[in-house]
């Protein structure tokens, strides 16, 4: 097996870490802001190798490990974590906004909260990722005909996708449509009602690109938000498993330590996503985290999972707001 993949996308090339192929793609670096985070094991830190680089003319950002630090690169400005040597399981964490890059290193045995305290950032001057970049996302289709090479392209496309509809929602003010419970504009409609909004924005990607999006209920497990079913070359459908919740639900950790690996068992797949709703504005200030960023390392980023599950945020919050997702 190689120990890159490399994705082309016209200008935007992306060279990703094999053992992390299924946890990164394109559309993680089209967002203003965002974060990449796995679980590292046996000493994994130790090595020296390169984690990802998405390079676009003008415009780079890289993740490295050497000698038990992570490194991360925008441009021509660096930062590094604290060294951790141990063999022990630990949690690393990458984050850029516009005007900062950052990283760190937590073993397993510090509390989930303290992330913030190991991550080390540095300023950088106002960075965005180009137009050109979003655009050529939009503009290419991931396919390579009408069946996916594997499950794994599958998975980044529907990752790429997700991303698309939040910036697809928000350009035409549409986040509106997932607010006004009993009438009331000032607070969001219940998770089941956000879900199907959001799986019709990815139907439409699903016409273009052979996935089919469905909000059917699966036997015997309650009600799967919904699912991605798709034709893998000589293996059959492939499916990809979408359980979501409100970021301030209480259910939170539950749905995804439990609801969403059931799913996921169901439907026959190794495959799933869990979406968060940032619902936060003036008139519903929940949660008590600021953005989506500081959630998804308090509560989400500690939680044990395969390469093969992700987190993410979609900011759906209307009206004045207090902070965007990070």
């Amino acid at each position: 097996m190689p120990m890159y993949e490399t994705r082309q996308l016209g200008p935007a090339k992306l060279e990703v870490f094999t053992q992390l192929k299924s946890q990164i793609s394109f559309s993680d670096f089209c967002p203003p802001a965002g974060t990449i985070e796995f679980n590292a094991y046996d000493g994994f830190l130790n090595n020296s190798l390169r984690l990802f680089q998405i390079s676009f003319p003008g415009y780079e950002l890289e993740a490295k490990i050497h000698d038990g630090k992570v490194f991360i690169r925008r441009n021509d400005h660096y930062q590094h974590s604290e060294e951790f040597k141990g063999l022990g399981r630990c949690h690393v964490a990458m984050q850029w906004d516009t005007d900062s890059i950052a990283c760190g290193v937590m073993p397993e045995s510090i509390t989930a909260a303290s992330m913030d305290a190991h991550m080390r950032a540095v300023r950088t001057p106002f960075t965005i990722p180009p137009l050109e970049l979003v655009r050529t996302l939009r503009t290419h289709n991931l396919l390579f005909n009408s069946s996916y090479c594997n499950a794994d392209d599958l998975f980044s496309t529907i990752l790429d996708c997700l991303h698309l509809c939040e910036q697809d929602i928000r350009k035409h003010g549409c986040e509106r449509f997932s607010w006004g419970k009993n009438d009331d504009k000032s607070h969001p409609l219940d998770e089941p009602e956000i879900s199907r909004f959001v799986a019709g924005y990815l139907s439409s990607h699903g016409a273009a690109r052979n996935f089919e999006v469905t909000c059917e209920p699966i036997a015997g497990s309650g009600n799967v938000d919904f699912y991605i079913v798709a034709p893998i070359e000589n293996a059959g459908l492939g499916k990809v498993a979408i359980e979501a919740k409100k970021a301030d639900s209480a259910q939170l950790v539950h749905g995804f330590n439990v609801q969403l690996p059931e799913y996921m068992v169901r439907l026959g797949t190794h495959y799933g996503v869990f979406l968060t709703y940032w619902l936060k504005s003036e008139t519903y200030p929940y949660p008590k985290q600021n953005t989506y960023a500081e959630l998804e390392i308090e509560k989400l980023h500690p939680l044990q999972r395969p390469p093969t599950v992700r987190t993410i945020g979609l900011d759906l919050s209307y009206g004045p707001s207090p902070s965007r997702k990070a």
